[in-house]
């Protein structure tokens, strides 16, 4: 299929309602920023996700990660929402292991993808789907 008969399928009422509310849902993230508690509780899958992209490529480009910390501790500036330590970071795989979240915005993408060529529809049932999509694409920042 071509790029120009994907960008088509994306702009169809179904496919546009489905991006539509995983956007909203990736902005109800974001906004849930200023309410402290209820903040931590939706993005820990963000946290998960996000922390874990950080370990697999530690362990994949030998960062040898020695630390990964899931649940949110207080810092000066605020919160920290979790942290990956690497004993074995250099030149050749700082890089890998910084950017690896931003892998999950094609798996975000991919997700979007198929849920919307199965012909799904914007319902409560395709909630935790919407939800997962938007986490994912959080995450990747």
């Amino acid at each position: 299929m071509s790029v120009r008969a994907v960008l088509e399928s994306l702009v169809t009422p179904p496919v546009s309602w489905y991006c539509g509310a995983v956007a909203a849902l990736v902005l109800l993230l974001i906004a849930s920023r200023r309410f402290g508690a209820l903040f931590l509780v939706t993005s820990f899958p963000v946290t998960v996700a996000h922390e874990l992209t950080h370990l697999l490529a530690g362990l994949v480009s030998n960062g040898r990660p020695s630390q990964l910390r899931l649940l949110p501790r207080r810092s000066a500036t605020g919160y920290v929402l979790g942290s990956v330590t690497c004993s074995n970071v250099r030149w050749y795989n700082g890089l890998i292991i910084g950017l690896a979240p931003l892998l999950l915005l094609p798996l975000a993408a991919a997700l979007l993808l198929w849920r919307t060529r199965a012909g799904a529809d914007v319902a409560l049932t395709e909630l935790p789907w919407l939800y997962l999509i938007a986490c994912l694409a959080y995450a990747s920042l």
